[in-house]
């Protein structure tokens, strides 16, 4: 799994997994490429697109849970036994999983100090 490492003048750096990455630029509607950097003009769109998906992300998130909670409230006892039991299992055999949302909270913030700032981000490999 390959890293890649944001920097800004404004704010420190900080890595991200690739794949994250190439999700960010897939959501930006932008090509993947290793290096390169998004220059302080293009910051305030970058950053509304990835605010929009970050809160589509939510939403998701939000529907999916209440849907298990109507399951769980239309179920009888047993029924709510049985699926306790194979949300346990799932549990057990899935990695814990971080929300798109979630992994974007650091490039968010540098995108912000660095529209304060006036400077550009940079990305490539650490």
């Amino acid at each position: 799994m390959s890293l890649v490492l944001f920097s800004c003048r404004a704010t420190g750096p900080f890595i991200m997994f690739e794949e994250t990455a190439r999700r960010v630029f897939k959501v930006l509607g932008r090509p993947w490429t290793e290096t390169g950097a998004f220059s302080c003009d293009e910051l305030p769109e970058i950053l509304r697109i990835l605010d929009e998906e970050a809160r589509k992300d939510k939403e998701r998130l939000a529907q999916i849970e209440a849907e298990r909670e109507r399951k769980l409230r239309e179920s009888t006892y047993d029924e709510e036994l049985r699926m306790r039991e194979e949300e346990k299992e799932e549990k057990r055999n899935s990695v814990e999983k971080i929300n798109f949302f979630q992994r974007v909270v650091p490039l968010q913030s540098m995108i912000k100090r660095a529209i304060k700032h006036g400077d550009a981000i940079m990305w490539g490999r650490p």
